[in-house]
């Protein structure tokens, strides 16, 4: 399971997304992730051509949070971290995180 939405704010375009993730070993960062529920915000310009939809981003530009930490995907637990991100507003800190690392 996955949502996904795009939203405008300041004239950028944000992908916001709540997704599963198995976690594991995060080269990039050099830790291992956790498995279970994330939300995440990129900044991203969306194009259409010829009936396809494309997106471009910048590697690095958005941010991603662990909601809610679990052993294995399951619908329960898909809607107690959308819960979770409404209750606690991760959304809006998120995209606020994420504009102004982008203004400064």
């Amino acid at each position: 399971m996955r949502v996904k939405e795009y939203i405008e704010r300041n004239g950028q375009t944000l992908k916001c997304e709540l997704y599963y993730s198995l976690g594991g070993m995060n080269y990039f960062q050099g830790k291992n992730e956790a498995r279970g529920y994330y939300y995440s915000v990129t900044p991203v310009k969306v194009s259409e051509s010829n009936g396809f939809r494309t997106e471009q981003y910048t590697a690095f530009s958005g941010i991603k949070k662990l909601v809610l930490e679990t052993k294995r995907k399951s619908d329960k637990g898909f809607q107690n971290a959308m819960k979770i991100v409404e209750e606690t507003k991760l959304k809006e800190t998120l995209i606020d995180y994420v504009l102004g690392k982008e203004n400064s």
